[in-house]
């Protein structure tokens, strides 16, 4: 059988490919646009993102304190911005950042709701969960509690007012940790629904190396007229 050269003559100077014109510059510059504009468009996306990273890091006011208020009611805003304010007035720049921040956070755990069980004992266990999570991490050194005598029994989480820790078999009382609010500088706070606020430091044990223990007995000493 013919082959399909031969049926159609085609001759051999048709088989010879007539080169492909130069492109121009400005062909060439949308041939490489029509083929890489996703890795463009990936390596913008990737800059901007490490823009905004880097501006956030820089301009971000990283807080020289975290103080935490435990409350047997939800502690209110009023209440934190005040003894934020409060607190940053006697505080030190203790990250060299120019800015003197403390981090004032509230928690509501009532312990005797914890006890009862239920929907709000549902909540109280998730406010637990975030307490644990400050004491072991180690970021709140100075608390502000209401029921300084059911914390100390649930966590053992707190220093004498001399400044050591209490040893296994110890048997505190809250004046030997806990200091009213009414004998410091954040005398006349807005009172707690129940009882008294209480100023009281976390243990050191498990913070040694933490730059959060030396500054908190700064602020605490700063605290204590």
């Amino acid at each position: 059988m013919a082959s399909y050269r031969y049926e159609r003559d085609i001759r051999p100077e048709d088989l010879v490919q007539t080169p492909p014109r130069p492109l121009t510059p400005r062909e060439r510059r949308a041939n490489w646009w029509h083929y890489h504009w996703y890795y463009v468009a990936l390596l913008l996306t990737a800059l901007l993102a490490a823009g905004w990273y880097l501006q956030n890091r820089l301009t971000e006011v990283r807080p020289d304190h975290v103080v935490t208020v435990v409350g047997r009611v939800q502690p209110d805003e009023a209440l934190l911005d005040e003894l934020r304010a409060r607190l940053e007035a006697v505080s030190a720049d203790e990250n060299g950042d120019g800015q003197v921040a403390v981090e004032v956070r509230g928690v509501w755990l009532d312990l005797a709701a914890l006890r009862e069980g239920g929907d709000l004992a549902r909540l109280m266990e998730s406010s637990e969960e975030r307490l644990n999570a400050d004491f072991y991490l180690g970021e709140s050194m100075v608390f502000l509690v209401d029921d300084p005598a059911g914390l100390e029994q649930l966590y053992g989480c707190f220093r004498y007012l001399d400044g050591t820790d209490p040893q296994e078999g110890d048997v505190a009382r809250v004046g030997d940790f806990a200091l009213p609010a009414e004998e410091s500088l954040l005398a006349g706070l807005p009172p707690p629904a129940e009882g008294a606020w209480y100023l009281a430091r976390r243990i050191a044990a498990g913070a040694e190396e933490s730059p959060g223990l030396p500054r908190g007995d700064r602020l605490w000493a700063a605290l204590i007229p």
